[in-house]
């Protein structure tokens, strides 16, 4: 059984199924601030590629963060976050690459556990557990077409990412 790109929901500009933030810590210490945040989402299919750029720069206007670092983490082991352009035709690219290399429906040996679930593991593995990008006079500092993703290979069920949001305030 083949996975197909229709399976995958590949969202250049927005990330449906997101539901809320929920700030779980925000310390000001003189002009040092560190603000964390969790984003909740629920992606309706069971892979996606999503821009989830917005929610990012929204919790970095929460923190009141100048200048300093956001550190972005997809808080599951299947799922990932990247940095790339928010080009459609580039998501369907990625996905067809994502997909040959760790196809669905093999016979894993992660499957002998009970699981189903061993491509989107293998999939996490080619993007990345977490990132780091630098905020410059309150915004993220990214060139001309730099977005942040997050990349769901388990979907249709509560996820997490968590942002943190380091630096000096005003």
């Amino acid at each position: 059984m083949s996975l197909k790109i229709t399976d995958w929901l590949l969202d250049p500009h927005s990330c449906p199924g997101f539901k809320n933030h929920e700030v779980t810590a925000h310390i000001q210490k003189g002009d040092s601030i560190h603000h964390t945040e969790q984003l909740h989402l629920e992606l309706p299919k069971r892979y996606g590629l999503v821009n989830i750029t917005d929610h990012i720069e929204a919790a970095l206007e929460r923190s009141g963060v100048q200048d300093g670092f956001a550190f972005v983490s997809a808080m599951h082991i299947t799922a990932g976050v990247y940095i790339n352009d928010a080009e459609s035709g580039l998501l369907n690219d990625i996905a067809k690459w994502i997909e040959q290399l760790a196809p669905y429906g093999l016979d894993y040996r992660h499957h002998q556990t009970g699981e189903d679930n061993a491509d989107a593991h293998l999939k996490s593995y080619l993007t990345n557990p977490s990132l780091t990008a630098p905020i410059t006079k309150g915004r993220l500092d990214f060139g001309t077409w730099q977005q942040i993703f997050y990349a769901e290979f388990d979907g249709r069920r509560n996820k997490r990412i968590l942002v943190k949001i380091t630096g000096l305030g005003k």
